[in-house]
């Protein structure tokens, strides 16, 4: 089966408008909207691909290759909320326009448009109650990572370090002042040495000290930026931005 033979008989308008980007913009302006698509269009695989971005709010739309259906994401201030699968390409630039030029919630979305699927954490994203959810979560599964407990529920005993968003990357336990990936990486992070020993590395991976739980709490405090309050919604790059 030969997925570049597919394509024509799968999506013969796209074809005709020279591919998925040029397609859906013809379709936002025929609903009115004014949003731009943006590619690129094509890579490894045949997997077509554009991007429709406005402000802090942004989607990306894929297409299927064994049956027409196009997918995509919703996303703001660097969190996917909920994604969304129609053949319609004119619903699908109807609702990416609504998510986007509108700046309608997650629950608004889905009441107009069946096909979109909000993700469970939506809703406490939209509350601004995420980084509260993100400790619970990590505390309430502190177990499955038996070499990082102590210090798990050390940080979150920690004021200081309770406001921020926490996140790990490998073996590493990580911190940040945004809750939009790209995350933040000017925060120490702590990687398990044993039992209950840790190191505490710079953003730059360079060692800052080692030691128990709690003083492996105590170092990434004292090596916060200056300023550091509690992890805001957004990017890292919008945060630089201001």
């Amino acid at each position: 089966m030969e997925v570049a033979k597919q394509i024509p008989e799968l999506y013969p308008d796209l074809i005709e408008q020279g591919g998925l980007a040029h397609a859906l913009q013809a379709a936002l302006r025929k609903i009115g909207s004014s949003l731009s698509v943006s590619g690129p269009e094509k890579s490894a695989g045949f997997i077509v691909y554009a991007r429709v971005e406005s402000g802090c709010r942004f989607s990306q739309i894929y297409i299927d290759t064994e049956t027409r259906m196009f997918s995509f994401d919703l996303w703001n201030r660097g969190v996917c909320l909920a994604n969304g699968a129609t053949p319609d390409i004119v619903e699908v630039a109807r609702s990416i326009d609504k998510w986007i030029a509108s700046g309608c919630s997650t629950g608004e979305l889905t009441s107009a448009f069946r096909f979109v699927q909000v993700h469970p954490s939506a809703a406490t994203y939209e509350r601004g109650e995420e980084v509260e959810m993100r400790w619970q979560a990590y505390l309430a599964s502190a177990d499955e990572r038996p070499e990082m407990k102590a210090f798990i529920s050390a940080a979150a005993a920690e004021p200081k370090l309770r406001q921020l968003f926490p996140f790990t990357s490998l073996v590493s336990f990580c911190f940040s002042r945004c809750t939009g990936y790209p995350f933040t990486r000017d925060i120490p992070h702590v990687v398990p040495l044993g039992r209950d020993e840790f190191e505490v590395r710079s953003y730059s991976d360079e060692p800052l000290g080692r030691g128990n739980a709690a003083e492996a709490v105590a170092i990434v405090v004292a090596a916060l930026p200056p300023n550091c309050g509690p992890a805001v919604p957004g990017t890292a790059e919008q945060l630089a931005r201001g």
